[in-house]
Formats: structure tokens, C-alpha cells, sequence
């Protein structure tokens, strides 16, 4: 029972943290809001058992990439925190590669038959990476594919909308 309760506590917070990441137009904020979702998901990894897998979580999602987007968007822009809106085509391409993303995220997981008792069996990093490398070697590129399509977005995002004057321009500038 109180298993439970903490299941659904965990996956509430991922789930409202997901949606705060999509509905906020505030980009430090969407770095706060991944950092609260993926120390959620670690802590899903914990009830699971998987405490290899919760640490990594933890040591290389939170503690690396997030700060690093968060201290990435802080250096870079040049406001502090600036609103974002997608324009309509950029909301239309979002929304054709999620969906084809997420396509083929559901089409693996369903070729993959998943047990209880194999899942609980892998408590060793080697473990781990047969599993990672071996039958589940698909949805493992896939989600690395998309977390390379997030990290692109946030780079579009955060580049300046003005463009930047050479060297050259600027000293014919100062003149």
C-alpha cells in the first residue's frame, strides 16, 4: 500500500513537471521543471530496485546535463530569462517529429516483450549492458536520438535573433 501511494506520487510529479516543461514559455524555468522530472524518474528507478540505474539517473541527468542546460542558457542569452513562442511552422515540424518519435517509441516497446522476472534478474552493471546492447539495443538508440533532438532545440533556442557583427564590421562600426 504505501508502495503504492509512492509510485503514484513519483509518476504525479513526473507527469506535472513533463506538462510545466511543455507549457512554460520561460526557459530557466524548463530547466528547473527536467530537473524535478528526472530526480522523479530516479526515484521510480529506487522503487523499482534498480538502484544502478537510479544513481546514474541522478549523477548524470541531474547532476550533468540539466546544470549544464541551465547554466548553458544563463551564460548564452543575452536576457535573463527570455519568453518563448513558437512561430506556427515551428509548432507544426514539433509536433511531426514528436509524433514520429513517439511512434516509434510505442512500435519498439511493444516488439519487445518484457518480463517481471528478467528485469528483476539484471542487478549487475555487465547485466545492464548485455540488456542495453543486446535486446533492447532499439529502444536505447531511439531515446538517445531523441535526446539529441532536445538538446538541438534548446541550442536553437537559445541562440541570439540578431546576428552577430564580425570583427571586421565592428571596427568600421567604431569609426
Amino acid at each position: 500500500m504505501l508502495e503504492a501511494a509512492i509510485f503514484f506520487l513519483f509518476a504525479a510529479v513526473a507527469v506535472v513537471a513533463g506538462l510545466a516543461i511543455l507549457l512554460s514559455t520561460n526557459i530557466v524555468r524548463m530547466a528547473y521543471w527536467l530537473i524535478a522530472m528526472l530526480i522523479s524518474v530516479a526515484g521510480l528507478y529506487f522503487l523499482m530496485g534498480a538502484y544502478f540505474l537510479g544513481v546514474i539517473q541522478i549523477l548524470v541527468y541531474v547532476g550533468g546535463v540539466a546544470v549544464l542546460l541551465v547554466f548553458g542558457v544563463m551564460l548564452t542569452s543575452r536576457q535573463l530569462a527570455p519568453n518563448l513562442r513558437p512561430g506556427p511552422l515551428e509548432a507544426l515540424w514539433l509536433m511531426v517529429v514528436t509524433a514520429v518519435l513517439l511512434v516509434g517509441l510505442v512500435l519498439s516497446i511493444l516488439r519487445v516483450h518484457l518480463e517481471q522476472s528478467t528485469l528483476a534478474a539484471t542487478n549487475s552493471v555487465a547485466d545492464i549492458g548485455h540488456n542495453l546492447l543486446g535486446e533492447f539495443l532499439g529502444p536505447f538508440e531511439l531515446v538517445s536520438v531523441l535526446l539529441l533532438v532536445a538538446l538541438l532545440g534548446a541550442a536553437y533556442l537559445a541562440r541570439p535573433k540578431t546576428p552577430v557583427l564580425g570583427t571586421q564590421q565592428r571596427k568600421g562600426a567604431a569609426r
